[in-house]
């Protein structure tokens, strides 16, 4: 009985994911149509998510009352839209807000996307092709190295105690440099705010990049669009690649794993929806795979050994055309 509860579960809630995949893809064949859907069924100013969000204390309280609250935010409009996370990254480059203010929208917004069971590959595309215009900011490094502006203390601070101590340093040359080491250690100290800069950038990194796991972690495509399911793959993976141009996720390990999210997810949703995207669709989208110019493709493997992004890829839709092939003909029913 327990070995056949072992092969059963797998299988039920394989079904059970199928059948939302169903559901999903049938709500979002358009960005334009959920909308519409949404729109009529809030009827108060203070409940519609469409309406901007007022930047006040009064404005920021009725959003996160009636909007962010409520339980179809995270189900419903937020996977399908992150028009109010734009809203709040455009004004915190306005008013010029630091990186803590970044990383309170991206734990904002990251905490509630996880209630969500997809995110709309539509939706999330828009929100990665304007980040760069508004957080790149954040991550800009000081124009003066750390290297330089430690040569610059180091050199003043020689240069001023030769200048005015000289004739201490001839009597005494060991205490002379003992005192000068003792002064450049403590002005060092006292201007390592920009070193503390760099490693709030850093962490600011690592909150964006788990950000975007979540998200690409829960993205989903409509198999009814089978035609235009290469070009959203692309594009995200483009709007991704730019983000490494900008100097926002500058680690490349850190892409790397952002790249194989994506990967793993598109696997995962050919798994699924094999039967429901037509032959044409694996041929098209295997010529456009290797004869595309994608960055992830040239990030070299942790081990040469280890199967590359793109050979991942190809095999998961040779094994969906399997499937696809297999219920056309008649061999295998729909689950």
């Amino acid at each position: 009985m327990k070995l056949k509860l072992s092969i059963l579960l797998p299988f039920l809630l394989c079904i059970t994911y199928f059948q939302i995949l169903k559901t999903v893809t049938n709500k979002i064949i358009s960005n334009s149509k959920e909308i519409n859907f949404l729109k009529n069924e809030f009827k108060q100013s203070y409940e519609d998510p469409f309406i901007p969000i007022e930047f006040t204390s009064k404005g920021l309280h009725n959003f996160f009352e009636n909007v962010y609250n409520q339980f179809w935010y995270g189900q419903d409009f937020l996977p399908n839209n992150f028009t109010h996370m734009i809203q709040f990254l455009k004004y915190g480059k306005k008013s010029k807000q630091d990186g803590a203010f970044l990383k309170s929208v991206l734990k904002l917004f990251g905490n509630k996307i996880k209630s969500s069971t997809y995110v709309n590959s539509y939706a999330l595309i828009e929100l990665l092709k304007i980040m760069p215009k508004l957080t790149k900011h954040y991550f800009q490094i000081p124009k003066a190295d750390i290297l330089q502006n430690n040569k610059k203390i180091i050199s003043d601070l020689m240069y001023s105690s030769f200048v005015s101590h000289f004739g201490i340093f001839k009597q005494n040359p060991k205490d002379f440099l003992n005192d000068i080491s003792e002064n450049i250690l403590t002005t060092l100290n006292q201007n390592s705010g920009m070193i503390e800069k760099h490693v709030d950038i850093e962490n600011l990194r690592q909150f964006l990049v788990r950000f975007l796991e979540v998200s690409i972690g829960k993205l989903i495509w409509n198999p009814k669009e089978y035609k235009r399911i290469w070009k959203l793959f692309y594009v995200a993976a483009k709007n991704l690649e730019k983000l490494a141009e900008n100097n926002i996720i500058s680690d490349l390990d850190s892409l790397d794993d952002i790249f194989w999210s994506l990967i793993h997810r598109f696997c995962f949703f050919i798994e699924l929806a094999a039967q429901d995207l037509p032959i044409e669709f694996y041929t098209r989208f295997r010529n456009k795979l290797t004869s595309s110019d994608l960055f992830m493709f040239q990030i070299a493997e942790q081990e040469q050994a280890i199967k590359s992004k793109q050979q991942y890829l190809v095999h998961a839709l040779f094994e969906g055309e399997a499937k696809a092939r297999a219920y056309k003909n008649g061999i295998v029913l729909r689950s």
